[in-house]
């Protein structure tokens, strides 16, 4: 379909850029996160996985931990499209800090 041939054509202008920024130019700064994250992709799969799983596992009252964190900390202040942003983006730099800590010790879990 159409929709497929565009996404692939933008997938692959961006693969470009990021080709021209920092292969090219050697400008790799901006792209620390992502080398943060691929160093230790398996473990943040696993790991985010896991306390996920433990997140709805444990109950405050009737809620899961995963549902009071959100109500209490993302809900009560913003709209829920505003708020399950919020929740994502501190869950993603949640596990980026972790996997910062091992990047910087130079620990690297592989298979």
């Amino acid at each position: 379909s159409s929709y497929v041939v565009f996404t692939s054509g933008a997938a692959l202008q961006f693969l470009g850029f990021c080709y021209f920024l920092i292969d090219a130019k050697g400008i790799q700064r901006w792209a620390l996160p992502a080398i943060i994250y691929g160093m230790n992709a398996l473990a943040v799969f696993v790991l985010s996985g896991l306390v996920a799983r433990l997140l709805n596992l444990i109950h405050i009252g009737d809620l899961s931990l995963k549902v009071w964190i959100y109500e209490n900390l993302f809900a009560s202040w913003a709209s829920p499209m505003n708020a399950s942003l919020a929740f994502a983006v501190t869950n993603i730099l949640f596990w980026l800090g972790m996997m910062a800590i091992l990047y910087y010790k130079r620990i690297f879990i592989k298979i």
